[in-house]
């Protein structure tokens, strides 16, 4: 047997994270049956598993799931995502105070079985973002150790395993409408408002006590997780289902560039090489009334305080080159924090119309970019509300 812990949501990367391995599992050969069991779920949740949960029945015969429908922790548009998967899928519910809230997901085949117990619920936060603590459990089924434990799992939920518990409902149509009928499934925003974290910004202190909170990078969520519709279909709208994600807060704005231009979009055609970068120049972006003089504004003054280092490229000439993380959000999908490479060129300083300083995109960014056009939009950079803050891409 082999227990592994899964940490996420403490750092930034969050690689560890339920959501990760879910995906991971959902994509092998070696399973005949998959069960989850979950106390909530949410649209973007479900949405961003639909398509592995697709690719799985060719080889998972059978797929069930069963959530929880109280205290407003699942939706009715996560309900209706599930029954859009055509699998075994039911809601859990009772009448009586205690609520359903276990997190249970096995996976079951001939050979081997795995089973992930932790915190994590069906949720997008709850598959990558929020701090949670899980275990993945892994072990032959010639191990008695876990076939003992398998055992006392079946054996303590058997009306869940065997769905023959009569507080289980066969999640249809009806049953969803029902349960709205009854006030007891929310809408996502409903959802999204009581299970948010509320911001404290802004509110009135009653006391005078001198603790703060730092701020912190939050794990990122990936773009499949984030409320967008099944199979490629138009984005009908970005859901606050990011479970009320607190709006990013970012500092002043020192740099905008409006009507981004093929090149620094990364959107080129036929033979033409792509750049890699975005120039920084003036682009009539004015301080104080004045226009920025791109020769040194950004070195000495925008990025000034990065830690700053020379190199020589293949004809000789010298480069400043510094990292610098940026938090990049695109038409208001926030796509995480970069740290990219920045380089200043001393000998374009020359008047000659050139561009000395640039950000590069990484080849991440460019694959990216590739497939999303940013050409025509307007980018903004922002300022780090603090020294612990990152600096600030915003493109819309």
């Amino acid at each position: 047997m082999k227990i592994t812990l899964l940490g996420q949501g403490y750092e930034h990367e969050s690689l560890n994270s339920v959501g990760n391995h879910l995906i991971n599992l959902l994509s092998q050969n070696s399973f005949h049956t998959f069960t989850g069991i979950s106390a909530f779920a949410s649209e973007a949740g479900i949405i961003g598993l639909s398509e592995h949960i697709d690719n799985a029945k060719k080889n998972i015969e059978n797929i069930n799931i069963i959530v929880g429908i109280d205290q407003d922790g699942t939706s009715k548009e996560a309900l209706y995502e599930i029954n859009n998967l055509k699998i075994n899928s039911y809601i859990f519910y009772q009448v009586e105070p205690p609520i359903f809230h276990p997190k249970i997901y096995l996976f079951e085949g001939t050979k081997e079985t795995k089973l992930i117990l932790g915190s994590s619920n069906l949720t997008a936060k709850g598959l990558f973002g929020n701090v949670e603590s899980s275990l993945l459990i892994e072990f032959l089924n010639t191990d008695n150790q876990g076939k003992q434990l398998l055992d006392e799992l079946k054996g303590y939920y058997i009306g869940l395993f065997n769905f023959k518990d009569p507080n289980l409902f066969k999640i249809s149509e009806e049953t969803i409408q029902y349960f709205i009928d009854k006030g007891i499934v929310p809408n996502e925003t409903q959802r999204s408002r009581k299970h948010g974290k509320q911001s404290t910004e802004g509110k009135k202190r009653e006391n005078k006590s001198d603790i703060s909170v730092p701020k912190r990078l939050t794990a990122l969520i990936p773009k499949a997780f984030r409320g967008k519709s099944r199979g490629n279909k138009k984005i009908e709208k970005v859901f606050k289902e990011l479970e009320a994600e607190d709006p990013i807060e970012i500092g002043s704005l020192v740099w905008q560039k409006r009507n981004l231009p093929s090149s620094d979009a990364q959107q080129v055609s036929g033979n033409t090489a792509i750049t890699g970068v975005i120039r920084l120049g003036d682009a009539n972006f004015k301080v104080d009334g004045k226009k920025i003089d791109r020769n040194i504004y950004f070195r000495n003054f925008v990025f000034a305080n990065l830690k700053w280092s020379s190199e020589i490229r293949k004809n000789n000439s010298p480069l400043q080159v510094a990292k610098c993380k940026f938090n990049i959000s695109i038409d208001g999908n926030n796509i995480g924090v970069h740290e990219l490479k920045i380089s200043h060129d001393l000998e374009r300083i020359s008047g000659q119309d050139n561009i000395p300083t640039t950000i590069h995109w990484g080849s991440d960014l460019i694959s990216f970019l590739k497939k999303n056009s940013i050409a025509g939009k307007t980018l903004n950079i922002y300022s780090p509300l603090s020294e612990d803050d990152v600096f600030h891409i915003v493109i819309e």
